[in-house]
């Protein structure tokens, strides 16, 4: 009997892959004596191209800054609200102590509604390595004494254990929106609440930037910033450098998120989440000579944040079923 064929072909290696360190520096020593055009192929040049591809290499755990460039992300506002269907909506905004004590208000006012899903909104959170901060968020829905990621770096060091606090104040449905820009210490948010929370994850994949930076000049010149930890979660699992993959995946064009996230802030989330009924022509309309379909088409119509509105789709189907699933049985079913 023949062996079976695969129908899935391995990718072969790329050439430069395949070199070892003799015949890598045989090809340095090639083009730098004999490449036409490579007069100023000096040792400098080469160890500048070397560092250039080396970092993209590591992108996106290591880059070289201009000075000024790594300064603190302005801080991100705190925003909630209760949406129909008894679904809550949180944009956590920056991760520090002033919107955590916002999100503590916010699930309080959640309980007195009687609210049965969250949709935690990642995608307005700037990028930081606070990931005590970070740890403290997750620990409003995740279950007390559970452990919620590690920070852990070669050195031989004991890794950095973040445990839910007790502080949970949030155990229904969790939705997560998160997408490309949600990083660092969002990131690792995200995959606690994932892993503690069941919560699902809506939107596109992460930065992958779930790591503890370590910035130096190189003289009077630029910056290298490169990582020198990384989160792990339990098992083994690590965020950086692939990011985290969404449970459902919903890209969005730049243009749009921006304009969504910069409307939800100024006027709420419904406008952006719940498509309004169409204006049809009806018998006062042409009684009046007017026509209210041609004037609804007016420009500047609100557009739809198509990931926030399947996130509060998901949290409220779950939430229904989850409340069909304890109604008291019919004992005449039986």
């Amino acid at each position: 009997m023949s062996a079976p064929v695969s129908l899935h072909a391995e990718t072969p290696p790329e050439p430069i892959e395949t070199l070892e360190a003799v015949q890598i520096q045989q090809a340095l020593d090639l083009l730098r004596q004999r490449q036409v055009g490579t007069a100023t192929l000096d040792e400098t040049a080469l160890a500048r191209a070397t560092l250039r591809g080396l970092l993209a290499d590591l992108r996106p755990g290591a880059e070289l800054l201009a000075a000024g460039e790594d300064k603190p992300a302005d801080v991100a506002p705190f925003r909630s609200e209760v949406l129909t269907g008894g679904i809550g909506y949180v944009r956590a905004g920056s991760l520090q102590s002033e919107n955590l004590a916002s999100l503590d208000a916010a699930l309080d006012g959640f309980a007195t509604n009687k609210v049965t899903g969250v949709v935690l909104d990642l995608r307005a959170t700037p990028e930081s390595a606070d990931y005590a901060m970070a740890a403290q968020f997750a620990s409003r829905f995740a279950p007390p004494g559970s452990a919620l990621f590690s920070l852990s770096s070669r050195k031989e060091v004991p890794a950095r254990e973040f445990v839910a606090d007790g502080t949970r104040k949030f155990s229904g449905v969790l939705v997560v929106v998160a997408d490309e820009k949600t990083a660092g210490a969002a990131e690792a948010l995200g995959s606690a609440l994932r892993l503690r929370a069941d919560a699902m994850l809506v939107g596109a994949t992460t930065s992958g930037r779930a790591v503890e930076y370590e910035s130096t000049r190189l003289g009077e010149g630029p910056v290298l910033k490169f990582a020198v930890a990384e989160v792990r979660l339990e098992g083994g699992g690590r965020i950086y450098p692939d990011g985290l993959t969404p449970d459902l995946e919903l890209p969005q064009e730049p243009g749009e998120r921006e304009a969504a996230l910069s409307g939800e802030l100024e006027h709420g989330v419904g406008p952006f989440v719940f498509e309004q009924e169409r204006v049809q022509l009806n018998e006062a309309s042409l009684v009046a000579g007017t026509n209210p379909e041609i004037d609804a088409e007016a420009p500047g119509e609100t557009i739809l944040d198509r990931p926030l509105q399947r996130a509060v789709d998901l949290a409220t189907a779950i939430s229904l079923f989850r409340a069909k699933d304890q109604l008291p049985k019919n004992p005449r079913s039986n």
